[in-house]
């Protein structure tokens, strides 16, 4: 799986349990901008700045602020701090700023306090963007990976739990015998956005190579899904609405 590739690449040089929350929590922020949840997403910037912020302490001084303890509070003391320490200028500069941003518009524009300005969908892309730019500069100075590559490596890594779908470390399987395959794609793609038609057609069992090429242009054609040059299939906001759709009606 992308997420697993993804956290093997940080754990060569981070602790696991910050790997997790950082992933999780950025997971959280992307999953919950994708539905529209713009307050949401934002909130959930909270718990991945935090881990990273302990990231950044580990990789500085050597140990990290426990999950059970309130870390301190974000200032430009912090800030200064980072900056004298010993070590890379992504770890005492550039990433601790970008956090410093995502901090600043969570708790100052409406998110975790009252506010004239109400979250947004410009605050919540700029949280987004952010976390993703952070999350990708610690899988490049994880790895080899160029920054190509990682953001890649965090464009996939979004996943859903979906009920009607089973999964394990041997077996991809759509459980409703009776959906159509046009909604069989939905869901793969609401749980795992982002897959080549190969890929997808492989998750849905569909044989017909050319009749399964029909029908996701024709879910193109709906604005269900975008396709991409390369041939990857994700799924649009309205592809989203869908398969929640999908889903609600099964539960």
């Amino acid at each position: 799986m992308r997420k697993e590739l993804l956290k093997a690449i940080l754990l060569a040089d981070h602790p696991q349990e910050i790997v997790e929350h950082t992933v999780t929590s950025y997971q959280e922020v992307a999953g919950n901008f994708r539905l529209e949840k713009w307050k949401t997403s934002e909130l959930d910037a909270g718990h991945f700045v935090e881990s990273v912020r302990r990231l950044i302490e580990n990789k500085l001084f050597g140990s990290f602020t426990a999950f059970n303890t309130a870390i301190s509070s974000f200032n430009q003391g912090v800030l200064n701090k980072y900056e004298a320490a010993q070590g890379g200028e992504e770890y005492r500069i550039l990433i601790p700023r970008v956090l410093f941003a995502m901090y600043c518009i969570r708790n100052k524009r409406g998110v975790g306090h009252i506010s004239t300005i109400s979250p947004n969908k410009l605050d919540a892309t700029f949280i987004l963007h952010s976390a993703k730019w952070v999350l990708a500069e610690l899988i490049r100075l994880s790895s080899k990976n160029s920054p190509a590559e990682a953001i890649q490596l965090v464009d996939n890594i979004l996943e859903r739990q979906v009920d009607l779908i089973w999964e394990d470390d041997e077996t991809f399987m759509v459980l409703d015998k009776k959906l159509k395959t046009s909604d069989k794609i939905l869901l793969v793609l609401y749980k795992q956005d982002r897959l080549s038609a190969d890929e997808l057609r492989a998750k849905v069992d569909y044989k017909n190579k050319s009749a399964f090429t029909k029908i996701i242009r024709g879910q193109q054609k709906e604005k269900a899904i975008a396709i991409t040059a390369e041939g990857i299939c994700k799924l649009s906001p309205l592809g989203v609405m869908l398969a929640e759709e999908i889903i609600n009606k099964s539960s």
